[in-house]
């Protein structure tokens, strides 16, 4: 019988299989016995072994990706890359840490040998191809890196990484730690509720100051407002009892406002108690004050004008 390693160019054998990376049933299809493969993975060899049955056809050091296509090739070719790896796939200056994380559809067997992690899951993620590898969008990734994270400090540097260079809304964070496992995410919680405190607070300075502007009296906070009948018609950021003007601007929970659909039928809902209900996306409070304020005055302007609703606020 006949062998193709006489035919095998050695020396270029590394270009053949991407990031420089076989498996070692690879090489023995290729001729190569599986004697030779473990004399050239000796130490001081030319080539090692970065899994079990996984080959780097070179002695220089690993790189991340290489490490990460090793860990792609024990596992199943539905795996998908998430945690602090993927968020370096996505861009963010994220260093290794612990295992490489992989997930894989609830029927594939897991993995855990220290190296790297695979983790079955009923919720795979929709893969975005980063570098050739198939990669967890970042919020997905970004939760996945914060609930194998110890540090509380190091889970706001990834969160903040996310959100303020990756350009990760709050709210989506938000609903990956919701859909998720709620394993190793009481961290991550914590972290998320200071940074809602820090964001709700800055929105009702702000919002306080566009009043002031604006030249209005004080509004009451938070007001919930109700018929004469004792139907709930909703809370809103800002109400003004005199006139009966409503101002709604998602204050309290900037990250996630409420979808327009939503905010245009609780609109209609106050318009039709008679009330003048002003609606303001959270951006434009921060971004676009003048036109607010004028917004503001316009609405106190035409409430005044008009008799107050019969509401009751509480």
């Amino acid at each position: 019988m006949h062998s193709n390693r006489a035919l095998l160019d050695l020396d270029h054998l590394p270009g053949v299989f991407p990031h420089g990376v076989a498996r070692a049933s690879e090489l023995v299809s290729l001729g190569l016995s599986g004697r030779s493969i473990r004399n050239r993975c000796l130490p001081r060899g030319p080539w090692q072994r970065l899994q079990s049955d996984v080959v780097l056809l070179t002695d220089a050091p690993p790189t991340r990706a290489q490490r990460l296509k090793a860990a792609l090739r024990v596992t199943s070719p539905e795996a998908v890359v998430t945690g602090r790896e993927a968020m370096w796939l996505n861009g963010m200056p994220v260093t290794p840490l612990g295992a490489i994380h992989l997930v894989v559809p609830d029927h594939v067997r897991g993995r855990a040998d220290g190296s790297v992690t695979v983790e079955r899951t009923i919720r795979m993620p929709d893969p975005l191809y980063r570098r050739g590898f198939p990669t967890a969008p970042l919020a997905r990734a970004t939760v996945d890196a914060c609930r194998r994270t110890p540090s509380a400090g190091e889970i706001r540097v990834l969160v903040s990484e996310a959100v303020h260079r990756g350009g990760v809304p709050l709210s989506l964070l938000h609903e990956e730690l919701a859909r998720g496992p709620s394993a190793g995410t009481t961290l991550l919680r914590r972290v998320l509720a200071e940074i809602d405190r820090k964001v709700r607070s800055a929105g009702a300075r702000i919002a306080a100051e566009l009043v002031d502007l604006a030249g209005l009296p004080q509004p009451t906070w938070t007001a919930r407002l109700s018929t004469v009948h004792d139907v709930h018609l909703a809370v809103v950021d800002a109400w003004w009892d005199n006139v009966g003007l409503a101002w709604d601007a998602d204050i309290h929970r900037p990250w996630a406002p409420r979808p327009g659909l939503l905010a245009s039928t609780r609109a209609a809902r106050l318009t039709a108690a008679g009330i003048v209900a002003v609606r303001t996306e959270p951006p434009r409070v921060r971004d676009d004050t003048a036109a607010v304020v004028e917004e503001l005055r316009g609405a106190y302007r035409l409430a005044s004008a008009r008799p107050r609703p019969e509401v009751i606020v509480s």
